[in-house]
């Protein structure tokens, strides 16, 4: 006969975090890992969407560093697990960060020009697409369309077009952001 225990769980003490992991290290119990994943989940993700800027990719890190955490033999007592957590969840984004190849690709005006066809069988034309960028490029803003020339054109950074035009970083990020939103709605406006 199989003994059965009866845990009283709403009376039941609380256990810590860092007591449960312990436990988790020691029994290999994936219950007792689910539960911590099911509370540290939105911080992991969190850290990743921050580093990773992208959704799916947050989401694959979010499961491998869960996956990791699984195999995690400690060397010593975790004081703080929430602490832990982060650190593990932004060095493993930082070093997929250094581990992909980023590829770079020189983009021309007729490249920009062309990526703002919509559809191969777009019924405006090529010449249209053009009259219209031109069209709203001279709208926007001098500084904009001096941020978003120095920055995708001639692949300038934040600080070198800060320095360049003599504004603040936070300047040139908002020229940029703004003089693409700006873009693209005049384009769609058409």
């Amino acid at each position: 006969m199989v003994e059965t225990t009866i845990i009283d769980i709403a009376n039941a003490p609380q256990r810590s975090d860092e007591a449960l992991f312990r436990a988790y290290a020691e029994k290999k119990d994936k219950e007792i890992i689910a539960l911590l994943f099911r509370k540290y989940m939105a911080l992991v993700f969190g850290v990743c969407m921050k580093y990773q800027r992208e959704k799916h990719a947050a989401q694959d890190s979010t499961m491998e560093i869960f996956e990791k955490l699984m195999q995690y033999q400690p060397d010593r007592d975790i004081k703080n697990f929430k602490a832990f957590m982060y650190v593990v969840s932004k060095n493993h984004c930082l070093m997929k960060q250094r581990g992909e190849k980023m590829l770079t690709i020189d983009i021309s005006d007729a490249d920009m020009e062309n990526a703002l066809e919509v559809h191969p069988i777009d019924s405006n034309g090529q010449e249209l697409q053009e009259e219209i960028l031109k069209k709203c490029l001279k709208k926007l803003k001098e500084l904009q369309k001096d941020c978003l020339h120095l920055f995708y054109l001639k692949k300038k950074s934040y600080s070198e077009i800060s320095r360049e035009l003599k504004v603040t970083l936070n300047a040139v990020k908002s020229h940029i952001q703004n003089g693409k939103r700006n873009l693209k709605v005049c384009i769609e406006e058409g």
